[in-house]
């Protein structure tokens, strides 16, 4: 019997879920399976019954529960306590990033933050915004970075980080030599574009509808899943596009791709951090939330870097 076996079995009796559990701890549904048998094993006890629903307690695990809850309470308080004292911090995080932020920002995030607190194992889940939110309601995030506003006032959400949307086009393009096109030239272009859902397709929607452009008025010649693809896309002379300009940052500079603004329409917007609002955080979540909200700067794109 351990700490980490003591761990997993209150997850799964929170949780009341084998295949939940393995998500929150991010190992595999077998992993989790193994290390309660063996502190059944341990017990001689049964601690888990499981039915088609859901998984319960029994007598026996009841009783453990509670010895474990004071266990790791106690051993929380002395993570904290030991850390105050020496100055350094050690333990887990996790964290989930919408698509953008989790393939071009966040993981030289983490890689500063881990250069600052080595000790800290970090887990990234990179997923939709929907499923993050979730997973932050049920504790089974401590943290996610999401690319728009959610109303949930069970959640914290607060901006740390701008980002811009910019029109890409293809090296040679006959608008490569322009830094801002009208809105009729960017609705007479082919344009590739990510899947509808993706945060990047419901931003440039909202905006272009401000602007007095339905999305059924655009030239859409291809949906894509990914933002790689669609970057590949582009560079192929399939069309334009709208995105990220944090994705573009290596693009820009080979000059596979070059930006271009839309006159006129601000495509602004910022990145936000939601955290549960009631939840007891560690000291490590207050250290990263603190960390992104004051280590955190937006790209720049060259000439066209500076706001119309």
């Amino acid at each position: 019997m351990n700490f980490h076996q003591l761990h997993i079995f209150k997850v799964v009796a929170d949780k009341k879920s084998f295949s939940k559990a393995a998500r929150n701890l991010f190992i595999s549904q077998p992993a989790v399976s193994m290390q309660i048998k063996s502190l059944e094993d341990h017990f001689g006890a049964k601690l888990l019954e499981r039915n088609t629903h859901q998984v319960n307690l029994t007598e026996a695990g009841r009783v453990l529960y509670d010895y474990v809850e004071k266990i790791l309470s106690l051993a929380d308080d002395a993570e904290k306590d030991i850390s105050a004292i020496t100055g350094s911090m050690r333990g887990t995080l996790s964290i989930g990033a919408s698509f953008t932020l989790g393939e071009y920002v966040i993981p030289q995030l983490i890689g500063r933050f881990k250069n600052q607190y080595p000790q800290v194992k970090v887990f990234l889940q990179v997923t939709n915004t929907e499923r993050i939110t979730r997973w932050v309601s049920e504790h089974i995030l401590d943290l996610g970075l999401v690319e728009s506003h959610i109303d949930d006032q069970e959640l914290v959400v607060s901006p740390f980080l701008q980002d811009e949307l910019i029109v890409i086009i293809p090296t040679g393009h006959p608008l490569a030599g322009r830094k801002s096109i009208s809105l009729d030239e960017f609705v007479a272009l082919p344009l590739v574009l990510r899947e509808q859902g993706s945060g990047t397709r419901k931003v440039t929607e909202k905006r272009l509808r401000e602007a007095g452009v339905e999305f059924s008025a655009l030239n859409v010649v291809m949906e894509l899943g990914s933002i790689e693809a669609v970057k590949r896309a582009v560079e192929a002379g399939f069309g334009a596009s709208i995105i990220s300009v944090w994705a573009v940052q290596k693009e820009l500079k080979l000059c596979t791709l070059i930006p271009v603004r839309i006159k006129r329409i601000s495509l602004l917007r910022d990145f936000y951090i939601i955290y549960k609002e009631s939840r007891s955080h560690t000291p490590i979540v207050n250290e990263f939330v603190s960390f992104i909200q004051h280590g955190c700067s937006s790209p720049t794109t060259g000439p066209l870097n500076s706001r119309p």
